[in-house]
């Protein structure tokens, strides 16, 4: 084996969500060595590999070892080192590490925590270029003495604290200490022994409420013996004299308001207790299985917002206690976001979320709620994001979860909910899922619900989605350029997701052909096409809210937000145009919105002439023009041209006309940009090209 690995038998790979037979294999090594790296939970080998933090060592295809690390602040934290005993000794472990810190090499360094009575542990360290930053003790229950390895990359820093932020208290209810007493080997009790991992020992601190006296005052002699030794190794935080009482008579109140005959049992009481005595103890989480826990309690105390002892509280499942972690490190990013500057609104959901996204199962489709539910937790233990569409007067109306897997955007829940605009959202969403996958430099999204709406299924035809067995596929290709390599491009996408060749392109395809390939596959460009492309200027009073852009404090209507299709008015006198064709956006300089600059590109589809009374009825949902605007810009004739565009994409970076000037010091191209005009291929290349780069020529 030594020699072979000397050959360069050996590859590394960073493992992605959906890799779920290499996975299995990790997390079999991680179980098998648990004495010395303890239980990490299974979840936390997903949302790692989700979050391209989990590192893999092959020999011939078959895993042999991994790392497993989070990214902190600005460090790097190693949770798992891990080689299977029949590789240790080859360097393994020092090129999984070096492979890490290379990746990684603009953060300060990397950082790990082990325990010091391991055999040899000091030279470990070492040799994978460590040294021993600190000494500090477990925050398990034997409080072990550990050391803090740190390898340094050798950044300018001061006094760069190499500790994690303070541990976070979490309760834990009488089910979760029943699976800590029954011991790691029983499969139903490992669901509440991740708790004691070291992924999430240096990041919580698990405590007991005196609520639990309660329970266990119910519970059989013997029994109630056994749990009282495990609660034992556990702090039991105490709040102030009599805060508790008042807390439990304000939270009984709130039950019976929502549900009359609250309490039905003595357990409800139990619960109720638990609560308030974690909350009165100062405690902001705790943690159960219990659905009645979850879906009834939870809500109620969710919403006491003049008790903020109780509004603070957050019940969870654990499954999503990795969630609320992220929401305390990274409390911006789930803060509400509009969308497209509307009045619409998209969140990540949240830990607390589960009831909301509950309100999404399909009973016309007969889902079962279990398995929804059961759903939801399954994809937060493997890493996926939900996030929750809201309407301008809060209303959740659609709600979707992802995962970024190599080079595909996985996408394994999407639901609209009834609306008067579902439609519209799903195709937002549709298209916004393209969009988020560009970013992510995937090249398909594949979305895989099995109770796909009829209205989402709808939506998904019209935004060119590929229905195939029983999911769906949109292309990414970011390519501009001939046909036959945005052939290439699109097998290399088909091949991601196990399905066959796309059509060859022949240079000089129709230009009807050409947009729809364009539209299939976006953001493609196909530049030996005859696809013919034109420049039209636009006044930032008609593109704020047209196009989005310039940005303005208001919020944009919302079907031209959400909208995939829109429409914008020009005299009737002949022009250049011809559709369909390629537009790109001239944004005329102003004082407000500064010099004048390109800031987009389009679709044409279709061009109608007629009379503004004529057009305005049957478009003025797809514009912003009132009727008096539409009659202003009539030719002397009477008639307008209504241009009818779809698949508007900003620029990341707008062009400024002295940029456009320098390119033509090149190539061809008009000067003047007032009445439509063409735009060469080439130049419109060098535009788009320039335009959707992060650097201004």
């Amino acid at each position: 084996i030594g020699n072979m690995l000397q050959k360069g038998e050996l590859a590394l790979k960073y493992v992605s969500a959906s890799e779920t037979e290499i996975i299995e294999h990790l997390i079999e090594f991680g179980d098998t060595a648990r004495r010395t790296l303890g239980l990490l939970p299974r979840g936390a080998y997903f949302e790692a590999a989700s979050r391209d933090c989990l590192l893999a060592a092959l020999w011939e295809g078959r895993p042999v070892g991994y790392t497993l690390f989070r990214l902190p602040r600005n460090l790097i934290t190693l949770t798992h080192v891990c080689v299977h005993p029949d590789f240790q000794r080859r360097g393994i472990a020092a090129r999984l590490v070096e492979d890490v810190s290379a990746r990684h090499r603009e953060r300060l360094g990397v950082r790990a925590k082990c325990r010091d009575d391991y055999p040899n542990i000091k030279r470990v360290w070492h040799g994978l270029g460590f040294t021993a930053a600190s000494a500090t003790r477990g925050r398990g229950r034997d409080q072990a003495p550990m050391t803090i390895w740190w390898r340094d990359h050798g950044h300018p820093h001061l006094f760069t604290s190499l500790d994690e932020p303070p541990a976070l208290r979490v309760a834990i209810d009488i089910n979760i200490l029943m699976d800590l007493r029954a011991g790691s080997g029983q499969p139903r009790a490992e669901r509440s022994h991740v708790l004691l991992s070291p992924e999430l020992s240096g990041r919580i601190e698990l405590v007991v409420s005196h609520g639990l006296e309660r329970d266990l005052a119910r519970q059989s002699a013997d029994r109630r013996e056994r749990l009282q030794a495990v609660a034992s190794d556990f702090p039991r935080p105490q709040g102030p004299e009599g805060l508790a009482d008042d807390l439990f008579i304000r939270l009984l109140g709130a039950m019976k308001k929502e549900i009359p005959n609250f309490p039905v049992t003595e357990q409800d009481i139990g619960d109720l207790w638990q609560v308030v005595e974690a909350a009165a103890a100062g405690v902001s989480v705790l943690l159960t299985w219990d659905d009645k826990l979850l879906q009834a309690i939870a809500p109620v105390v969710l919403r006491m917002d003049e008790t903020p002892e109780l509004a603070r509280m957050r019940i969870i499942n654990p499954d999503y206690l990795v969630i609320h972690l992220d929401e305390l490190t990274h409390a911006a990013a789930y803060e509400p976001k509009a969308l497209e500057g509307g009045r619409f609104s998209v969140e990540l959901a949240r830990s607390d979320s589960e009831a909301i996204l509950m309100s999404f199962l399909d009973r016309a489709k007969g889902e079962p709620r279990r398995e929804l539910r059961d759903r939801l937790r399954g994809l937060a233990r493997r890493g996926y994001k939900h996030s929750v569409v809201r309407a301008p007067d809060g209303t959740p109306v659609a709600c979707y979860a992802r995962v970024v897997d190599d080079e595909v955007l996985r996408v394994s829940l999407f639901r609209v909910a009834a609306h008067p605009v579902a439609e519209t959202v799903a195709r937002y969403l549709l298209w916004f899922l393209r969009r988020t996958a560009r970013e992510a430099h995937a090249k398909v999204v594949e979305i895989s619900d099995p109770y796909l709406s009829d209205i989402a299924a709808r939506a998904a035809s019209y935004e060119s989605y590929c229905h195939v067995g029983d999911r769906w596929y949109a292309w990414v290709i970011d390519h501009v350029g001939p046909g036959m390599t945005v052939s290439a491009a699109v097998n290399s996408a088909c091949q991601l997701v196990g399905l066959g060749p796309a059509p060859l392109i022949a240079p000089r395809m129709p230009a009807q052909m050409t947009a729809q390939y364009e539209r299939t596959w976006w953001p493609v460009k196909i530049t030996d096409s005859s696809l013919p492309h034109f420049a039209i200027a636009i006044q930032p009073r008609w593109s704020a809210d047209l196009l989005g852009a310039p940005p303005t404090l208001l919020p944009r209507p919302d079907e031209l937000a959400l909208g995939r299709e829109f429409v914008y008015y020009r005299n009737g006198r002949k022009s250049v145009l011809v559709a369909p064709a390629r537009i790109v956006w001239y944004l005329s300089g102003h004082q407000g919105s500064g010099p004048a600059s390109f800031i987009g590109t389009s679709l044409l589809d279709a061009i109608d002439t007629d009379t503004p009374d004529s057009l305005y009825p049957m478009l003025s949902h797809y514009g912003v023009f009132r009727l008096s605007d539409v009659h202003d810009v009539a030719d002397k004739n009477g008639f307008v041209q209504a241009l009818r565009l779809s698949d508007m994409e900003l620029f990341s970076t707008p062009v400024s006309r002295s940029s456009y000037l320098r390119l033509l010091e090149k190539m061809p191209g008009p000067k003047a940009i007032q009445a439509p005009v063409n735009m060469p291929t080439a130049t419109f290349r060098a535009i788009y090209t320039l335009g959707m780069s992060n650097s201004v020529m």
